[in-house]
Parts: structure tokens; sequence; C-alpha cells
């Protein structure tokens, strides 16, 4: 399955993501070395939409400086999900995407 990168704009910040497959969306949370693929997106993909972002502050995004908590973190990631025109779905996230 083949992923493709996008961009959403949320809460003052370019987001990154990664979108791949058709169905049921599936919204990824990567850990704390940043967004990396494996051949468990490529499998879930097969079934979902999965929809893999890039938190604010990781990978090619500018540092992000205004976050001060998980809490604000996560509602910023809630509004790219919004953004994105998605409504209903199931979530995960590893590490520090878990939190």
């Amino acid at each position: 399955m083949a992923f493709q990168e996008k961009f959403v704009e949320a809460d003052g910040f370019r987001i990154r993501y990664l979108e791949a497959g058709k169905g049921e969306p599936l919204v990824w949370f990567h850990g704390g070395g940043g967004l990396q693929l494996n051949r468990l997106h490529d499998m879930l993909a097969e079934k979902r939409r999965v929809v893999a972002f890039e938190c604010p502050g990781f990978g090619a995004s500018p540092v992000n400086e205004r976050t001060k908590s998980m809490q604000e973190l996560a509602a910023t990631m809630g509004k790219a999900v919004a953004a994105l025109g998605i409504d209903k779905f199931s979530v995960t996230g590893i590490s520090f995407g878990g939190k």
C-alpha cells in the first residue's frame, strides 16, 4: 500500500501526515522517535483508511515552542483530525503517541 504525504492546517500548525487505504478511518500517532511507517501500517491500510500524523515539533516540522502539555498537544491533534473531516474513527499510538 503506497502512503501519500499530505499536510493539514490546524491550531496554527502545518501538520504533516501520511495516508493510505480506504474504509473506516484509523488515526495513528507516532512514538518519541517520530513518524516511521512499517509493514504493520501497510497491513492496516489493506482494510482501513490509515492516517498517520507527525506531531508538531517532530520530523521536518518546525520546532514546537508553543505546546506546554500533552493535553494541549492532544487538542491540536484533535483539531487536525477534524480538519480532515473525520468525525468517527479508531485511534492508536505507540509510546509517546499512546499518551
